[in-house]
């Protein structure tokens, strides 16, 4: 009778996005996409990242899809919120969503100085361009 082998992974989810960032800083992409899918199966974070690695290569249609799986899978994701809302913003589509999407992240971070900075960023950006469309 052959025998089933059930491999567990030693590695943490944390463990596979600081894989997955060392990966991606040194141009190995395969590799970090790797980790971070491996870290997506029990944290939202791994989505996010994924996400970003689309952002950062200019592939905005996945990296929106990224974000909001990552949304769906955690509702408190703060930094997902934000990109999406970036990416709107790049896209030049769906600003008044943005906003909201930005003040969410606000919400959820209030007491985060450094991330409310940026967020507030993203979200002076927005209006900006918000109030740019209209008058156009």
């Amino acid at each position: 009778m052959p025998q089933i082998v059930v491999l567990h992974d030693p590695l943490t989810p944390q463990e596979h996005l600081q894989l997955g960032l060392n990966y991606e800083k040194k141009g190995l992409i395969e590799e970090a996409k790797k980790h971070y899918e491996e870290a997506s199966k029990s944290d939202a974070r791994g989505l996010l990242f994924l996400g970003n690695l689309y952002l950062n290569q200019g592939e905005y249609d996945k990296a929106e899809d990224y974000y909001k799986k990552a949304i769906k899978k955690n509702d408190k994701l703060a930094d997902a919120y934000n990109n999406l809302a970036w990416i709107y913003c790049i896209k030049n589509k769906n600003l008044d969503e943005a906003e909201d999407m930005v003040k969410k992240a606000l919400e959820i971070e209030k007491d985060n100085s450094d991330k409310v900075k940026i967020y507030q960023d993203t979200l002076e950006k927005i209006k900006k361009l918000n109030i740019k469309n209209r008058r156009e």
